[in-house]
């Protein structure tokens, strides 16, 4: 594999713009940044003028469904951070994605089968997934998911019925001391816990069973500034998931991502349709509220708790979708470059993938060339020039249908 050579690039290194110009990749990692370096024979050239080069991104909350790791990757989404799946499925996934077809479709880690009770959030996606109702089943369920191969642990408590009243039901809830001790059985093994809530009273619950992040800030109020001090006083992250809140809340806007040319003829049917019922007011409709989920990234953000993108994504927007996150969440008060961090560097440090989401000699060359300057106007981001993995660039042809 020769080198690639980013030259006259604009470099955001996954926390800040550099002043440096040059990137220079070679093996699939980076190898060097810097100013103005020499371009050796037989590189390739890439020309970054009125560009801007970042780390692949990372999308801290998927469900990989389908075709979902080839669609993320397209967008520039190199890593997935699947939080509940058949673990089956996520073997295969892992397998390919170190496999000859890796360079096509995104990273993948996975909590595999979540912690929820029978007939619980999950178990309708899910069935025959294993469950529990008792803490004294906890360590063994750990322990279960362990030999699976999980990542970390996923729990589901209090959803906020958001999941039942899609169904026309009320689901049956994880109860708050079998939640603390598959908590503290993960922590035994060394694993991250992220727990489900959809109530500003089951987040607290959580925090103060010991998980290490918040899968959602769905929340049933706008939280004040208690909220996000108690997170950080908890030393807990949190991932606000706001592109799920805007989707089940129906809202128009998200039809809006479709106006861009250059989104629009890279969606896949699905999406496309998906955003032409939200563009019409014709997408269901459930009782979430995009305000008060704002509200509570700005508790948290103003707390110093660290906020990671994520999408939920399930059958629709992968990749795409983490875009509009990024949007969302300046629109909650977070800078363009935060946003870009909470795709990127952060997720990274808190899920310990040390191989990725910064520009530096050493990572892996997974990169995202987009046109103009997402640290300003973080639409930019999703106007994608280039995505690299392992330094082998993405082949990104349009839909050929996006506009019949």
């Amino acid at each position: 594999m020769g080198r690639t050579i980013f030259r006259n690039v604009r470099v955001f290194d996954g926390q800040c713009v550099r002043a440096e110009d040059t990137v220079v990749v070679a093996s699939g990692r980076i190898e060097a940044v810097g100013s103005e370096l020499p371009v050796p024979g037989g590189a390739e050239v890439v020309e970054g003028g009125g560009r801007t080069l970042l780390p692949g991104l990372i999308d801290a909350h998927t469900h990989v469904v389908g075709d979902a790791l080839r669609q993320a990757l397209r967008w520039g989404v190199g890593t997935e951070l699947d939080m509940a799946n058949f673990p089956d499925a996520v073997a295969a996934a892992k397998k390919e994605q170190d496999g000859p077809l890796g360079s096509s479709i995104a990273d993948l880690r996975s909590a595999g089968c979540a912690a929820t009770v029978p007939g619980g959030h999950g178990s309708a996606r899910f069935p025959d997934i294993p469950t529990l109702t008792e803490p004294e089943e906890a360590a063994g369920f750990v322990e279960a998911r362990v030999a699976e191969g999980s990542d970390y642990i996923k729990v589901h408590y209090d959803d906020g019925q958001v999941s039942g009243r899609m169904h026309g039901t009320e689901l049956p809830v994880i109860r708050k001391a079998t939640m603390a001790a598959v908590i503290a059985a993960a922590r035994d093994r060394g694993l991250l816990t992220m727990v489900h809530t959809g109530t500003v009273r089951a987040a607290l619950d959580a925090v103060e069973a010991g998980a290490h992040g918040l899968a959602h800030l769905l929340v049933d109020e706008a939280p004040g500034q208690r909220f996000g001090e108690a997170l950080a006083r908890h030393g807990v992250f949190a991932v606000p998931t706001l592109t799920m809140v805007e989707l089940f809340s129906g809202s128009p806007a998200l039809g809006t991502l479709a106006d861009d040319e250059t989104v629009a003829r890279h969606l896949c049917a699905p999406d496309r349709e998906l955003l032409e019922r939200h563009r019409r007011g014709a997408a269901r409709r459930l009782g979430v509220d995009l305000g008060a989920a704002q509200a509570a990234v700005r508790s948290a953000h103003a707390a110093g708790v660290p906020l990671l993108a994520g999408t939920d994504s399930v059958m629709w927007l992968h990749g795409i979708g983490l875009h509009r996150e990024l949007e969302l969440l300046v629109q909650a008060g977070l800078t363009p470059c935060e946003a870009l961090t909470a795709a990127t560097a952060t997720p990274a440090a808190v899920f310990s993938l040390t191989d990725r989401g910064r520009i530096a000699p050493g990572l892996r060359a997974d990169l995202l060339l987009v046109d103009g300057d997402p640290t300003r106007d973080i639409r930019a981001s999703r106007a994608v020039s280039g995505v690299w993995k392992r330094g082998v660039r993405v082949v990104r042809q349009p839909v050929e249908d996006a506009r019949g």
